[in-house]
């Protein structure tokens, strides 16, 4: 015998154990029913919608004694898209293939038609602050930040609209965002760049030095976290503390301040917390040799110009603020 008189008789004998093993299956096992619902071929189905893997709800058991109904579900399967559906959902639109397996075997195929008609959804909206006068930095990057957005795809585009901002004028900037869902649903949202005149209790995060009441708060999203009493520049020296909207500069630990008296003389003052505003000559720092803080003591016994703050105050602010934070003195 050849061998490829032997090769065609191999592969017949496979078929006919196959065609057999089938006979078999169909003879020895339940016949399926259809539930009425999955008669039709062809289905609608919305994105995100959990595939049901129980095969009771395509498959009538209820015609079947609890034998039989236990050897459907032990040798059924559903597949989407040809892989096993085990807790998968309908995660994409367009055209998709659900079957039942039954003995290996494809039993039913249904045409699915998975839609998206749920929009995107935005999860997080910000605003940026400032006062007159002074820019953001980084303005730009900062607006592309301020929206996110999900949806039930799982991708979505953020498009932003940005405003042409006047820091000379205090006002709101509207940032408008549009996300866009692969289906094409859309979802808009606002957001603000508001320039607020430097007045305590504004939004954003700033250090608020009040001379008049010396006093000076911290906040933090417009929510107030710090305040104490402090001592700003002698008034009747002619030392008073500048007013304006200012930036920390620079900050250090354990430094020495170093100047001239009015006399003349010089004079040094270590200081444990120094935050500078303006140059090296202004800042927020410590004082020590003080014992008390507050009321009038700045119309004549008041700083060279600093903003003086109890030792723990100082430790506590330098603690929370870094290089760029506003002050606010007014």
């Amino acid at each position: 015998m050849t061998s490829a008189r032997r090769r065609i008789i191999i592969k017949l004998m496979l078929l006919m154990l196959a065609a057999l093993a089938c006979m078999l299956f169909a003879a020895c096992n339940p016949v399926l029913s259809l539930n009425t619902k999955y008669s039709y071929t062809s289905f609608g189905m919305e994105i995100g919608q959990p595939i049901n893997t129980d095969i009771s709800e395509y498959i009538n058991l209820g015609e079947l004694s609890p034998e039989d109904a236990q050897f459907v579900r032990e040798n059924t399967e559903i597949l989407y898209d040809g892989e096993p559906a085990d807790g998968k959902t309908f995660s994409s639109a367009g055209e998709h293939t659900l079957s039942i397996m039954y003995g290996g075997r494809q039993y039913r195929k249904y045409d699915i038609t998975v839609a998206d008609n749920e929009p995107p959804v935005f999860t997080e909206i910000r605003s940026l602050y400032t006062f007159e006068g002074i820019p953001i930095e980084d303005e730009e990057e900062l607006m592309d930040e301020l929206f996110t957005a999900s949806d039930n795809s799982g991708e979505v585009k953020v498009k932003i609209k940005k405003p042409e901002v006047d820091y000379n004028t205090a006002g709101d900037y509207k940032v408008k965002a549009v996300a866009t869902d692969p289906s094409g649903n859309k979802t808009k949202a606002e957001a603000i760049v508001k320039v607020q005149k430097p007045e305590y209790g504004a939004m954003g995060t700033y250090v608020f030095v009040d001379i008049g009441k010396q006093h000076l708060t911290y906040f933090v999203d417009g929510v107030p976290v710090l305040d104490c009493p402090v001592v700003t520049g002698n008034t009747y020296a002619g030392h008073s503390t500048p007013r304006g909207t200012f930036r920390i500069r620079y900050m250090n630990r354990n430094i020495t301040l170093k100047g001239e008296e009015d006399n003349g003389d010089e004079y040094e003052s270590f200081v444990n917390y120094w935050m500078a505003f303006i140059g090296n000559s202004y800042g927020l720092h410590d004082a020590t040799w003080r014992g008390t803080f507050g009321g009038s003591i700045y119309q004549g016994a008041g700083s060279h110009g600093c903003v003086n703050m109890p030792y723990s105050s100082a430790a506590e602010l330098y603690s929370m603020v870094s290089p760029g934070t506003l002050v606010l003195i007014y």
